[in-house]
């Protein structure tokens, strides 16, 4: 439970957008501005998806449900190098693996802000680019 703890007052620390799994996927699409956004629009759209089904799950007490969507989005986040977001997702997987699921979903809110900060830097430093 010490681990978590110090995890949490951690992820204020992590980038929003990890700078070298951006670059990867800027090298993989050719430098494509608009396949680049496509594809961080994707995330933004499947993301949003996601956490309409944790906020469901959780309102009909679905956990193994629940329990899906955090760990496909946190799948989702990291593929995408959304590092804060993924450390949230892990730390709410890392809770559901525990069988806590009541700590885990307190940490919604934050995922939610966390997904809000997120969206606006793809949308700044990713479409502007």
């Amino acid at each position: 439970m010490i681990f978590l703890c110090i995890h949490m007052q951690q992820i204020n620390s992590y980038p929003f957008i990890n700078p070298q799994t951006f670059s990867v996927l800027k090298k993989n699409t050719g430098g494509n501005k608009s396949l680049l956004t496509e594809l961080y629009q994707s995330f933004i759209d499947d993301s949003n998806e996601l956490i309409a089904e944790i906020e469901n799950a959780i309102l009909q007490k679905q956990f193994d449900e629940y329990y899906s969507a955090v760990h496909t989005l946190k799948g989702l986040s990291g593929t995408i190098g959304c590092t804060r977001m993924f450390e949230v997702l892990k730390l709410m997987d890392t809770l559901n693996k525990n069988d806590n699921f009541s700590d885990s979903i307190a940490h919604l809110p934050q995922l939610k802000t966390v997904f809000s900060d997120t969206t606006q830097v793809i949308k700044q430093d990713v479409f502007n680019d």
